[in-house]
């Protein structure tokens, strides 16, 4: 659920905002009351890395909220004037002691319930070792087959370290999607993550549609609905049982 931040006053002017909605189809805005002025809510950009150091996975536990004391790779907010790369560079650095290079992206995360979107790269250490930041408790590098899925902090934590690996065991192309999902259903099903669960579990069962495979797909939807009770995967699954139906008259 994103939470309401609060602004009651024109940065301009200083008159009062109140929610209205401009168009139709946009969301309402803040408006002023005075000179007219739409403030808008826009997400923040976090930018963060899933570093390589000696053959490991270098990840952090929180020591702040939001989920304090859960693992994750180095990242923050990105400053203005700074690009995305150079942004997780200095975060790395501040968080956990690493010069690092940038390999590539991994992948751009966003979610309905949060304001903040969350783009990582693969990187590799350059310079100096993993150090404990200001911000976190604890500092270590993880074997790839002992990364903590159970104890992750944020869903897009979970998706990052998933590009990652399979970025290092590339799986055929036919394959790869529906494999990935797969591996990330099972992932936020045994962790209980309902908001990892809300992302993976529509995308899954649209590929599972799309191939025909109604019954796999009616499966995961009842599997989704009873960690996540989302609308979306609802509806999703009366359509594809709708499509299921007909499948089965036409070969009547």
């Amino acid at each position: 659920m994103l939470t309401d931040p609060g602004y009651k006053f024109c940065p301009k002017c200083g008159d009062s905002l109140s929610r209205r909605r401009l168009k139709d189809f946009e969301p309402e805005r803040l408006v002023c009351g005075g000179c007219k002025f739409v403030m808008y809510l826009n997400p923040k950009v976090a930018s963060g890395a899933v570093v390589e150091y000696k053959g490991g996975i270098v990840l952090l536990r929180r020591e702040i909220d939001p989920r304090a004391g859960y693992w994750v790779h180095p990242g923050g907010f990105v400053d203005r004037g700074e690009t995305l790369e150079q942004a997780a560079i200095r975060e790395t650095r501040e968080e956990v002691g690493l010069d690092i290079e940038i390999l590539g992206l991994l992948g751009a995360f966003s979610f309905q319930d949060s304001e903040v979107v969350v783009v990582t790269y693969a990187a590799r250490a350059t310079s100096g070792e993993p150090t404990v930041g200001d911000e976190s408790l604890e500092v270590r590098t993880f074997d790839p087959a002992g990364i903590p899925w159970d104890q992750l902090a944020f869903p897009s934590t979970r998706l990052a370290l998933n590009a990652y690996l399979s970025r290092l065991n590339p799986r055929p192309a036919s394959l790869s999607r529906l494999d990935a999902l797969q591996d990330t259903r099972a992932m936020a099903l045994a962790a209980k993550d309902v908001r990892a669960g809300s992302v993976v579990y529509p995308q899954l069962i649209e590929v599972l549609r799309r191939a025909r495979r109604y019954r796999e797909a009616l499966d995961a939807a009842e599997e989704g609905l009873a960690l996540t009770h989302d609308p979306l995967i609802a509806r999703l699954a009366d359509e594809v049982a709708h499509e299921m139906a007909q499948a089965d008259q036409e070969r009547c």
